[in-house]
């Protein structure tokens, strides 16, 4: 397999978990709705993930490496199928900030996609970050 089809099949790989995501993060919307903590979510989203048989680490304590050290260390609210970081937010809005940070966590990583889901509003906002 030449790095075109690689980096295609690896495309398609992180667009298949992006839509798995997303479809259930709508579903935990339109069951429990907008309103609750941001831990309430994660705990739905990730009963919805294991209901789905959808590979995840929820709570996964990560680094922040510089130069040889560790400048810092962070829970991730999720790592799905070792691929992609989804961060859970229940705010009024998905800030520039919120992508940004995601960014850097996807760079410390070494992946390449994250996704930002907002439960806040009856319409759930999801934003897909790519590094």
């Amino acid at each position: 397999m030449d790095k075109n089809e690689l980096a295609q099949k690896n495309n398609f790989t992180l667009m298949g978990l992006q839509n798995q995501v997303t479809e259930a993060a709508l579903e935990v919307q339109r069951t429990i709705g907008p309103g609750f903590s941001p831990k309430d979510y994660c705990r739905a989203l990730a009963y919805e993930l294991k209901l789905r048989g959808i590979a995840y680490e929820s709570e996964k304590s990560v680094n922040l490496p510089y130069k040889g050290n560790i400048a810092g260390q962070y829970l991730l609210d999720f790592v799905v199928a070792d691929s992609v970081i989804v961060t859970i937010l229940s705010t009024e809005e998905i800030s520039d900030s919120d992508q940004s940070k995601l960014k850097s966590f996807l760079k410390a990583l070494n992946l390449q996609l994250g996704i930002v889901v907002n439960f806040a509003s009856e319409k759930v906002e999801i934003k897909a970050v790519h590094r």
